[in-house]
């Protein structure tokens, strides 16, 4: 791997969906950093990969904390040198109708989906404005568009962070940095299929279809689109 391979630094990328994005950036020659909160699956994550592992790298943070954003972005670029690619990969949901939407759960929803986002975007664009170039993709919701019964807050909070991507997208307008945004539905996940067992998992979003379609929004190809909201939902 030379010195020129491209580096991204994955949120989310000891998860389900996380998982395969790295595995997939890897197989194609790119160098990742991985903050994450929970040891044990970091290191599921380095044993699933075998030798792909030494192109990954990761600390533990809490990209809750700003300061850990930030702290995130400096150790990426002490690991690599650079850093071209921001995935926001993490993320959660939480059903709830109305009636059941108390201030805990629009908490912890913003704690899994918006402030990893926000934080890090803070911390990066102005590194990436430096460069003059960058690639960042965050993660939105088919349930903005079509929310569902108990989906109150889930869908809301998406949506916070698919207007900052459009925001941070304008503000980046022209500056060989792009800021883009997936809405997937129902990815094909281990947790949802235990989740629905009764569905029709063939008309499913597959992990690897998620990870295909980031790879192309941070290749040369996708440099004109930027502020872009991409639908990714398979036969649903």
């Amino acid at each position: 791997m030379t010195s020129e391979a491209p580096v991204a630094l994955v949120t989310g990328g000891t998860g389900q969906v996380g998982s395969v994005v790295v595995r997939y950036f890897a197989e194609r020659g790119a160098r990742l950093f991985v903050p994450y909160r929970t040891a044990a699956h970091w290191e599921a994550l380095r044993a699933s990969l075998g030798s792909l592992g030494d192109a990954v790298t990761g600390e533990p943070f809490d990209l809750v904390v700003a300061e850990h954003a930030e702290r995130a972005v400096h150790a990426a670029f002490q690991r690599w040198g650079r850093l071209d690619w921001v995935l926001c990969l993490a993320g959660g949901y939480r059903p709830g109708r109305i009636a059941e939407t108390d201030r805990s759960l629009w908490e912890e929803l913003l704690a899994l989906n918006l402030w990893p986002t926000a934080n890090l975007l803070r911390a990066v664009v102005p590194r990436l404005l430096e460069r003059g170039a960058g690639r960042v993709v965050t993660v939105g919701a088919r349930a903005v568009f079509e929310p569902g019964a108990g989906s109150v807050a889930y869908a809301a909070v998406k949506q916070a962070v698919m207007t900052l991507t459009l925001a941070v997208a304008r503000e980046v307008r022209g500056t060989g940095v792009t800021v883009n945004c997936i809405a997937p539905a129902t990815i094909d996940t281990p947790a949802n299929r235990e989740a629905m067992p009764q569905a029709d998992h063939s008309k499913w979003v597959p992990r690897e279809q998620v990870a295909a379609l980031l790879w192309y929004l941070c290749s040369p190809e996708a440099a004109a689109i930027n502020g872009a909201i991409i639908p990714i939902v398979g036969g649903q």
